[in-house]
């Protein structure tokens, strides 16, 4: 069996003490006058022997203390040089990190907590949280340490500390410490700061409901299917969620649109942007949909994002706005647009008639161009539309370039807000002047776009064809019926009186707009103007079919009330946007500057608009090449850093340069080019960078001085550093030349020095799967030197947060010396046995 120390200093001791009563007992017994002389002589050798005995012991466990005390002497300075490691690794890392006995009295603390609660290492000791928190933070901290007490076991807490800056979110690591005896003793702490992850997070919230509530569609996207979108979509193209992600997004677009959508995509694929391309896409009840698209294309993840709106109502009114337009040129009516006294606009039937250009009419009062003996019927209607009149019908004499005066009929309204006349002539003068006007007049009764009717009283007498197409009725089909009965119930009421009112010659609105029973029973707004003899009863109108002016009235004034809230979106967007956004034009005049611009360069946004770009960011000697640069893209369309993030160096209002990190997108809008800049101050970043480089320094230095190798390899197995004293142990001058299959390089045995270590059993090995290995005792037999080592290797896996193993640390202990050392302490020993007496069949094991 094996003896330890304490043992084998005891047994010593008592043999010792053995020797000194056996020679006692030889020295006492010589007091005996009666003994055998004889034995004196016998009995001095053996005293002398006993003596000499007495000193062999002495000497021998003098140098086996010596030793041991020796031993004590290196694990107490190996001890120091790893506390020192510790609290320069604990000292230098990011985290704060503490040490607290189960009572709450702090034993440790590093710098990072230290800066964390102002407070050093040594005036913590000692202290608890109650000495320097207040008592609701220190609860919550006495709280969440007796939870890992009483649960044996690691356990994270979200804890808040109210720093310079304002509060800080981390996440605290906390964990039992044991004692020899198994007793948890104290609580141990690492917290990581998750401030910006939480802001991050509650970015992303925003974001996703930003996503979901927007009125414009939504989408990103791979390069042929749709990969999220928003419920826009769906209710736009009116397809499931499903639908649209399980197919190609080309399966809905319309045939016709293919070719150049798939172009679209090849110039999205290449990294440039997409602004206001329009397609047609099909949806789920069959209607064709246009739709506009922005979309950008992310260079990393190959994925498409992209917003799009539906235009569709917008192409319709542009159809119809090109329809009025060709219709107010083409019209053998007159139209006029005047403001105040002077024309605005004459359609081309206005110069056939009356021989001017709108040249001969600038600066030229409307009314010169009127019979003198006209005049009063004329400016009595402008005063009626002044009053708030909506139609004047009225004759009179308009003067011909060439001196002729030709009588027209006007029809004219105003827009009371905008003071705008708007009036529509036409040439009457054969009519007053030839029993031939009135074919002339049924022709245009015929063949006019309006419905015209006339009527007396609410019977119907006469209708054009225009009314038979707009409405479906014949003369014939209208012969039981009044004017009433087609108009909607709900305007019967007010029809009525007003017909009362026309007919006993009273003022009445000449402009009426009612919705109008079809023959095919579906009801249409018809807008009328009414003219009406209250001698003869007769009512004469002109309608028009403005169903569809009024539908896109509606979807105008929905488009514009959502066009102002996405407006005022984006707005406050741009206003919260984390960094600093600058929009500028061709001539680098500021157009846009948001809060965030403000914070970091000091200038006001009411500074900051219209000025040039470079006064107020752009450090003086780099003026030149940025107005270049600027030339240089609007000549060329090239510009090295656009799209794309640069770091540059910027000027604030005071003078102070500062480093930042910049990102420019031009956008082309009406064939002008609008650049939108992101700038972000990086002058932490490199403070970060900077120490963190410092960090790695010290890193360095401790390891290269550790007296252990130190090897670290990453997930695969690739060594990324190693230390002097590991180079020193495999015999080589570069880290990269170091295998980590420690079998490269040695033979490795059992301490038996006969069986063979199995390499999957290494601590490179077993770290690489997530183990920790301490002290594995192997030799290690160099065949190219003929040389063995006895040494210790331990391994870490270091783990990244998700706690996959990102690297290992591999560290080894030559301790040959201290084997050669025992094994020459065991030689000793075992001859001290054979002097002292033991027999070679004891079972006493040193």
């Amino acid at each position: 069996m094996k003896i330890s120390f304490e043992k084998k200093i005891f047994i010593g001791f008592i043999i010792n003490i053995l020797v000194v009563i056996a020679s006692g007992w030889i020295f006492i017994s010589r007091f005996n006058k009666q003994r055998d002389q004889t034995l004196d002589s016998r009995l001095n050798w053996i005293e002398i022997s006993l003596f000499v005995l007495s000193i062999i012991l002495l000497t021998i466990v003098y140098f086996i203390i010596r030793a041991q005390l020796r031993a004590k002497t290196i694990s107490q300075n190996l001890l120091l040089e790893n506390k020192q490691l510790l609290q320069s690794i604990i000292d230098n890392t990011s985290n704060p990190i503490f040490i607290k006995k189960i009572n709450g009295e702090y034993l440790l603390i590093n710098k990072q907590s230290e800066s964390l609660f102002q407070i050093s290492n040594e005036e913590i000791i000692g202290k608890t949280d109650y000495d320097f928190l207040p008592k609701e933070t220190a609860d919550a901290y006495r709280n969440s340490d007796l939870e890992v007490v009483k649960a044996l076991r690691e356990l994270k807490i979200e804890e808040t500390i109210q720093q310079a800056d304002g509060p800080h979110t981390y996440i605290a690591v906390k964990f039992p410490l044991y004692d020899s005896a198994g007793r948890v003793y104290a609580i141990g702490g690492i917290s990581t700061d998750i401030t910006e992850r939480k802001k991050l997070e509650e970015s992303l919230k925003g974001a996703g409901k930003f996503f979901n509530m927007s009125l414009d569609m939504m989408i990103i996207a791979s390069q042929d299917k749709f990969v999220k979108i928003n419920p826009m979509v769906s209710k736009t193209l009116g397809y499931s969620e499903e639908e649209l992600l399980s197919q190609p997004f080309l399966t809905y677009v319309h045939p016709d649109d293919l070719i150049t959508t798939q172009k679209e995509i090849e110039k999205l694929q290449a990294g440039a942007l997409t602004i206001k391309f329009e397609n047609r896409w099909i949806c789920k009840d069959g209607s064709i949909k246009w739709l506009v698209w922005s979309t950008s294309p992310d260079p990393l993840t190959g994925l498409l994002y992209a917003i799009a709106r539906d235009v569709t109502a917008e192409k319709e009114t542009a159809k119809s706005l090109i329809a009025a337009d060709n219709f107010f040129n083409m019209t053998y009516d007159m139209l006029v647009v005047a403001k105040g006294d002077y024309f605005v606009k004459v359609n081309p039937a206005f110069i056939r008639n009356l021989g001017y250009d709108q040249k001969d009419m600038q600066n030229k009062p409307f009314l010169s161009f009127t019979h003198p003996d006209d005049l009063k019927a004329s400016v009595d209607a402008i005063k009626k539309l002044q009053k708030g009149e909506s139609m004047v019908n009225y004759r009179a004499r308009a003067r011909s370039k060439d001196g002729s005066y030709k009588w027209l009929d006007w029809s004219s309204t105003i827009d009371l807000k905008t003071g705008i006349m708007y009036a529509v002539a036409r040439d009457v003068t054969e009519l007053v002047e030839s029993e031939e006007s009135l074919k002339i007049v049924n022709n245009f009764f015929e063949m006019s776009f309006d419905a015209f009717f006339v009527s007396k009283g609410s019977k119907f007498i006469k209708i054009n064809p225009a009314f038979t197409r707009i409405l479906g009725y014949t003369l014939n089909d209208l012969e039981n019926l009044s004017i009433l009965d087609l108009i909607h119930p709900d305007y019967v009421k007010i029809a009525s009186e007003r017909l009362a009112k026309r007919l006993k010659g009273e003022d009445v609105d000449t402009n009426v707009i009612y919705p109008i029973l079809s023959k095919d029973g579906t009801y249409k707004w018809v807008e009328s103007m009414i003219t009406t003899d209250s001698k003869t009863g007769m009512m004469y109108a002109v309608s028009q079919d403005i169903t569809k002016k009024r539908i896109d009235e509606e979807r105008l004034k929905i488009y514009t009330q959502k066009l102002k809230e996405d407006e005022q979106q984006i707005q406050t967007i741009f206003d919260g946007a984390p960094d600093s956004v600058i929009v500028i034009d061709a001539e680098s005049t500021v157009l846009k500057w948001n809060p965030m611009a403000e914070s970091v360069f000091g200038w006001e946004r009411t500074e900051a608009i219209g000025k040039p770009l470079y006064d107020l960011i752009i450090p003086p000697r780099y003026r030149e090449s940025h107005k270049k640069g600027m030339e240089h893209y609007i000549t060329t369309g090239i510009g090295p850093i656009l799209n794309k993030t640069t770091e540059l160096e910027a000027v604030n209002k005071e003078g102070k340069e500062f480093p930042i990190s910049l990102s420019i997108s031009p956008i082309k809008m009406d064939g002008k080019y609008l650049f939108i800049g992101f700038v972000r101050d990086i002058t932490e970043n490199k403070n970060i960078i900077n120490e963190l480089y410092e960090n790695e320094e010290k890193l360095r230095l401790i390891i290269e001085n550790i007296s252990e190798g130190v090897i670290v390899a990453n997930a695969d197995k690739k060594i990324v550093m190693a230390n002097e004293m590991a180079n020193s142990f495999f015999g080589i001058k570069e880290d990269d030349e170091i295998s980590p299959n420690l079998i490269n390089h040695f033979e490795v045995y059992f301490p038996d020095e006969k069986t063979i270590f199995p390499s999957q059993n290494l601590p490179m090995e077993r770290a690489l799967k997530g183990e920790s290995t301490d002290d594995i005792d192997v030799v290690l037999w160099d065949p190219a030197k003929q040389e063995k080592k006895r040494v210790l290797i331990s391994g870490r896996p270091l783990v990244d947060q998700n706690n996959k193993v990102a690297a290992v640390v591999i560290t080894i202990k030559d301790i040959s010396k201290y084997k050669q050392m025992e094994k020459e302490l065991k030689e000793t020993e075992s001859k001290y046995r054979q002097l002292i007496g033991y027999k070679k069949d004891d079972h006493l094991e040193i």
